[in-house]
């Protein structure tokens, strides 16, 4: 029944895939319509991570924020199935990089590269557009769902025709263990919300106590892999602009969480600069510091 379902789903998405992009984002408007105003899917999330986000700004322009949140959110969900019909270096007019030449230094210089994005433009886009960019192996890190047709499914939607190999979360350092001889470039979400642990990163983040992951500053370090921040954002439907922000090309000479705040400073500057465009429907701000951990 599996089997079957993933096929089915494979099918439909193809076929979605030939579709227009005028014909995809007048469904996108339908979807908003549908989410926002009669579903109201997760409003009351999103308004309040707005509103604690951005105290200083006043109601109309954080539901002015929010409405274009849900119209972007909208346009991901219809853009995902034209990945299928996306090559590694045929989407140039749709997405443009400012500086491409960090990503060529750091090859030359023979550097891994994790590029660590949040969920902002759109990610899986850039993923897999990694090949394209660059001349480093291409990787991309997921973490595995409990619906296997709707894995499948993604897996499939991310790596047809192309290179990218995907790699699922708890399997990251065995794998690029593996490919110490590879130069590799490899995405990495790095915005999720972390288990509210002592163990977690913790620092003031859009004025409010967040708990962060610290396996990318733990891999890097460990083996010795440079960070860049990747700023994606929507210039358009269906355009985006990518610029890389170098956070660290020698990970094992800083000190413990200076990579992370690095990081962190990164991302809320985007935020501030882009609000509409993360993904503000997700709990961020669900777990408190535990008491033992020293402010």
């Amino acid at each position: 029944m599996a089997k079957l379902g993933f096929h089915v789903l494979k099918l439909w998405v193809a076929f979605l895939s030939i579709h227009p992009y005028w014909l995809l984002y007048l469904k996108s408007d339908c979807y908003f319509f549908l989410l926002y105003h009669l579903l109201r899917y997760r409003r009351k999330v999103v308004r309040q991570n707005l509103l604690h986000s951005f105290p200083d700004k006043d109601e109309k322009e954080i539901k002015r924020i929010e409405k274009r949140f849900y119209q972007n959110l909208c346009d991901l969900f219809v853009e995902a199935p034209k990945m299928l019909r996306m090559k590694a270096n045929g989407y140039q007019s749709r997405i443009t990089y400012t500086n491409l030449e960090l990503a060529q230094r750091l090859y030359e210089q023979g550097k891994n590269v994790f590029y660590a994005i949040p969920h902002s433009g759109n990610w899986e886009w850039f993923g897999k557009m990694i090949p394209g960019f660059t001349q480093h192996k291409g990787l991309a890190v997921y973490k595995r769902v409990e619906n296997p047709v709707f894995e499948r499914l993604m897996l499939y939607i991310r790596t047809c025709g192309s290179t990218l190999e995907m790699v699922e979360s708890n399997s990251v350092l065995r794998r690029l263990a593996q490919l110490r001889g590879t130069t590799n470039a490899v995405l990495m979400m790095a915005d999720q919300t972390s288990h509210g642990l002592a163990t977690d990163y913790w620092t003031e983040f859009l004025h409010q106590d967040t708990c962060w992951f610290t396996g990318i500053e733990r891999i890097a370090k460990k083996l010795d892999y440079a960070i860049v921040f990747v700023d994606m954002r929507r210039q358009g439907r269906g355009r985006y602009e990518v610029s890389f922000e170098l956070v660290t090309d020698n990970p094992k000479e800083t000190a413990d969480g200076e990579i992370m705040e690095r990081y962190v400073r990164c991302v809320e500057r985007f935020i501030e600069a882009n609000p509409d465009n993360w993904l503000w429907s997700h709990r961020r701000w669900k777990h408190e510091r535990p008491q033992t951990v020293k402010v």
